[in-house]
Formats: structure tokens, C-alpha cells, sequence
């Protein structure tokens, strides 16, 4: 396991600048902004906590509490695609039943909209009408 720091991110190095720039401009003890507290965080959730307590010179323990108080969890991205179903036919349904009894009769029924075990009961039924 290395010991060494993770200092070739170029997070924690813009990080490590800005509290070395705040630290020369306050006087001790002054209490550290929030924007820095939370760059910390952040960076300590994906490089450790310790590293990052020792790249910034920062209490470990202070860190660790930050950490848990909460960093906001990473949005995760939306879905490049949604289907959205709204239950409605992508055509018009329907369709035309033609019956022929080889006799010369026959029926013709236009059909929109319904289930098609209506249409044949329908159609039964019409057909025993007509003989």
C-alpha cells in the first residue's frame, strides 16, 4: 500500500492553493469558509479521508465529521432515452371482415375500435340473422 499522497490529482492541488492563499490572507485562528470545507469534503469522498486531512493540513477528525454531516450525493445523469406509453394505438385500429357462404351470399363488416372477439361474436351473430 502506498504511503505516499495523492498529489498528481489536480483537484487537491487547486484545493491545496486555495487553502494555502486563504491561510496567508487571515489571521489565526479564523474559522475556514465553507466553499473550502466543501472542496475538502468532496475530494476526501473519493480520495480518503486521511490523504486529503494531511494534502490540506486539515484535522482528520474535523473532516470525518464534515464528511458525515453530509456531502450531497452525485446526481445521477437522466436516461438518455424514455419510452413514455400513454395507451393509445400508434394507428388508427380497425378492420374489414368479409364472409361469403359460397351460395352467393355474403357480408362485409367495416370495424373500428374494439376487441376483436367482438367482432367475430358480431358477426356470428349477423350472419345467423341473415340465413
Amino acid at each position: 500500500m502506498s504511503t505516499s499522497l495523492p498529489s498528481t490529482d489536480p483537484r487537491l492541488a487547486q484545493t491545496a492553493a486555495a487553502f494555502a492563499q486563504w491561510r496567508s490572507r487571515v489571521p489565526r485562528p479564523s474559522p475556514i469558509p465553507e466553499e473550502l470545507w466543501s472542496q475538502a469534503a468532496e475530494l476526501a469522498t473519493t480520495l480518503g479521508v486521511s490523504p486529503v486531512a494531511r494534502a490540506l493540513k486539515l484535522d482528520y477528525n474535523r473532516l470525518k465529521q464534515r464528511l458525515k454531516a453530509g456531502v450531497p450525493a452525485p446526481v445521477p445523469e437522466p436516461p438518455a432515452f424514455v419510452e413514455l406509453s400513454l395507451g393509445l394505438p400508434v394507428a388508427p385500429s380497425g378492420c374489414t371482415l368479409a364472409l361469403s357462404d359460397g351460395q352467393g351470399r355474403s357480408l362485409r363488416i367495416e370495424w373500428s375500435g374494439g376487441a376483436p372477439g367482438e367482432l367475430s361474436a358480431l358477426a356470428e351473430r349477423l350472419w345467423e340473422a341473415r340465413s
